[in-house]
């Protein structure tokens, strides 16, 4: 069983490598990185300048690129919504997820750049969203991954680490027999 990374989009490979070792530590599982795929223009919308999670997400699942691999990550630098919501980190299906390294650079809320807070916010959304494809819902738990983060403050406040109730799930496989 693997992980396959898709960059969609203009996406740094750097920061696509950067997410491999600890997703594999993290899920057991080789992962390794697909070849680019194009932004979907069906789910732009212009008047937000964001794309629509949903559409990117089944974009991502008609990917043939994805075949013969257990779980998919796509990772875009473009700012993603659903309907009803300013903006959202990322999201998650069945086996398909896709996060948004936009809003996790510390440029986007006019600080310096660092490459350490970066990098472990794109993991804890990486690890949160790959989290849903293995079955497991939001957890109450603050410092939990897998707590809805509304804010970016609430993705700095947890870790990248399940908590005791979720871990366990995870590494069993119970989550994704619900």
């Amino acid at each position: 069983m693997s992980i396959i990374l898709i960059p969609i989009g203009k996406v740094n490979p750097a920061d696509i490598t950067m997410l491999e070792e600890p997703l594999e530590a993290v899920f057991s599982r080789a992962v390794v990185t697909g070849k680019r795929i194009a932004l979907p223009a069906a789910a732009r919308n212009a008047a937000r300048n964001q794309y629509d999670a949903e559409v990117m997400l089944e974009f991502l699942s008609l990917s043939g690129e994805t075949a013969g691999y257990d779980r998919v990550l796509g990772v875009t630098d473009v700012d993603l919504y659903l309907p009803g919501m300013n903006f959202v980190f990322g999201l998650a299906g069945r086996r398909n997820a896709v996060i948004s390294l936009h809003r996790l650079r510390q440029s986007f809320y006019g600080l310096p750049e660092d490459t350490e807070v970066f990098r472990r916010r794109a993991i804890v959304e990486a690890v949160h969203e790959l989290g849903h494809t293995f079955g497991l819902p939001h957890c109450e738990d603050p410092r939990c991954v897998m707590h809805f983060s509304n804010t970016i403050v609430e993705t700095d406040r947890k870790g990248p680490a399940f908590c005791m109730v979720c871990h366990p799930r995870v590494k069993t496989g119970e989550a994704a027999r619900r």
